[in-house]
C-alpha cells in the first residue's frame, strides 16, 4: 500500500511540475510580443514626429517664399509708377516724386520685411540697360534673399523690362482715334459735340449757334450727319425731339470739321496760353472747280459780346456719291485784315504737328490741305497773330516742363 502511494505521488508530481514550466514559457511569449509591438510602435511615433516637423517646415517655407514674392513684386511695381523722365533739377529732386533716372542699383536693404515676420528678408535690385533697346528700355532683376528655420539661405528672383515711356502720354489710352467709330461722351461716336442732344432713337440733334437756323441729325455710332433741319432762330438742340426733327432725318450725308480759332496779338505771340480779345471771322472751305458741298458756322458774333477769347467753328461737308465718300479741299478763315508785315493786320497760322510720330501729317493733324477725307475731323484750330510776328514755333508734350499739349504752329495764310 505504501509502495502504491508513493508511485501515484510521483506521478502527480511530475504532472505538476510539467504544467507550471508551459505556464512560464507562455508569459515570456508574450512579454516578447510586447516589446516587439512597443518598438514597432515608438519607431511610427518617431517617423510621425519627423513627418510632422518636416510638414512644419515646409508650410513655414512656403509663407516665407511667398512673402518674399510679394515684397519682390511690390518693389518691381513701385519702379512702374515713375511721373517724370528726368529731375528738372537733378540735384535738388523733389521729395517722394520718383523719375525714369532714379531707377538705378540699389545696395540691398537688410530689413525689407514685415518686423512681425518669423524671417529676416534681404531686397536687393540690379539694373542693367536692355541689350537691344538700352535708351528706351531697362531690365529690372528684384532679389530677396532669407534664412529658413533649417538654417539655409533661400532667394526669389524677379525679371522684368521697364520701358522709357513719357508718363504724360498715359492719358491718351482714354483718347479714341477719330479714324475710329468708338464711343465718347455720353455713349456716342467721339467726333460728335458734346452739347449736342440725344434723341434716345439712335441719333443726335446739333444747333451750331443760336444766331443761325440749322440743325443737324448725327447718327450716334458713325458720327456721320445724316439730317439737315431748319429750325427758328435762337432754338437750342435741348429743346427738339426726335419728332421735330422726324421730317429731316435721314436727308444727307455729311462729315464734321470742327475747331477752335484763338487769338495772341503780343510781341511775340504765345501758342500755349494765348488770351487777346476774339475778332470777327469766317471759316470755309477755299472754292475751287472740286470744293465739296458745305455749310460753316461759327460763334464769334456770341464771343465778342461776352469778351471771350476763343471761337469755336463747325462745318458740315458733304462728300461725293461714290464710294468710298471723300472730299479733298483747304479751309481758310475769312473775315479778318491780312497783309504780310502790317502790325495793325493779322497772319493765320495752324496749330500742326506730327503727334503720332508717323512721319507725316494726316488729315486728323491739320494738314495744309485735306485729302481724301472719309471721317469726321475734330480739333482742327487756328492762332490768329499780328501779322508783323512769326508763328510760333510752341513745344511738344513734356509733362517734366508742365506741358501736356502740343502747341506748335505753323504758318497757313499770310
Amino acid at each position: 500500500m505504501f509502495k502504491h502511494w508513493s508511485k501515484c505521488s510521483s506521478t502527480c508530481v511530475r504532472s505538476c511540475r510539467s504544467g507550471n514550466s508551459s505556464r512560464h514559457f507562455d508569459g515570456g511569449v508574450a512579454l516578447i510580443e510586447a516589446m516587439v509591438a512597443l518598438l514597432i510602435m515608438a519607431v511610427g511615433m518617431l517617423a510621425l514626429a519627423g513627418l510632422h516637423g518636416k510638414l512644419r517646415r515646409g508650410a513655414d517655407l512656403s509663407k516665407q517664399r511667398g512673402e518674399a514674392i510679394r515684397l519682390a513684386q511690390r518693389e518691381m511695381e513701385s519702379l512702374r509708377t515713375y511721373s517724370l523722365l528726368a529731375h528738372p533739377d537733378p540735384a535738388n529732386p523733389a521729395a517722394g516724386v520718383l523719375a525714369y533716372t532714379d531707377i538705378e542699383t540699389q545696395a540691398p536693404n537688410t530689413n525689407a520685411g514685415d518686423p512681425n515676420s518669423n524671417a529676416v528678408f534681404s531686397l536687393s535690385r540690379v539694373i542693367t540697360p536692355w541689350a537691344e533697346n538700352q535708351s528706351a528700355q531697362t531690365a529690372v532683376r528684384i532679389r530677396v534673399d532669407w534664412v529658413d528655420r533649417a538654417n539655409s539661405a533661400q532667394f526669389v528672383l524677379i525679371d522684368s523690362i521697364i520701358s522709357r515711356a513719357d508718363p504724360g502720354l498715359s492719358t491718351a489710352l482714354t483718347l479714341a482715334p477719330t479714324a475710329l467709330t468708338v464711343q465718347g461722351p455720353a455713349g456716342r461716336e467721339a467726333s460728335i459735340p458734346v452739347s449736342a442732344h440725344d434723341l434716345g432713337n439712335g441719333n443726335s440733334v446739333f444747333v451750331p449757334t443760336r444766331q443761325d437756323t440749322v440743325a443737324w441729325v448725327f447718327n450716334n455710332l458713325s458720327g456721320v450727319i445724316i439730317g439737315k433741319c431748319t429750325v427758328a432762330m435762337g432754338t437750342l438742340a435741348t429743346g427738339l425731339s426726335k419728332e421735330d426733327v422726324a421730317a429731316c432725318s435721314n436727308n444727307t450725308f455729311g462729315y464734321l470739321l470742327s475747331g477752335f480759332v484763338r487769338f495772341s496779338l503780343t510781341t511775340p505771340p504765345d501758342s500755349s496760353a494765348p488770351g487777346s480779345p476774339a475778332q470777327a471771322l469766317d471759316a470755309g472751305l477755299v472754292p475751287s472747280a472740286s470744293t465739296p458741298s458745305h455749310e460753316c458756322y461759327d460763334d464769334s458774333a456770341e464771343v465778342i459780346a461776352s469778351a471771350g477769347t476763343v471761337i469755336s467753328y463747325h462745318c458740315a461737308v458733304y462728300p461725293n456719291n461714290s464710294l468710298p465718300r471723300v472730299w479733298s479741299a483747304r479751309l481758310n478763315l475769312s473775315g479778318l485784315p491780312l497783309a504780310d508785315g502790317d502790325p495793325n493786320q493779322r497772319r493765320i497760322c495752324r496749330y500742326s504737328a506730327d503727334y503720332d510720330g508717323n512721319g507725316s501729317i494726316s488729315n486728323a493733324e491739320h494738314p495744309a490741305d485735306y485729302v481724301n477725307v472719309s471721317t469726321a475731323l475734330t480739333r482742327q484750330n487756328f492762332l490768329v497773330i499780328k501779322a508783323s510776328e512769326s508763328c510760333p514755333a510752341g513745344h511738344a508734350v513734356n509733362p517734366a516742363a508742365g506741358y501736356f499739349s502740343n502747341t506748335a504752329t505753323v504758318l497757313h495764310q499770310p
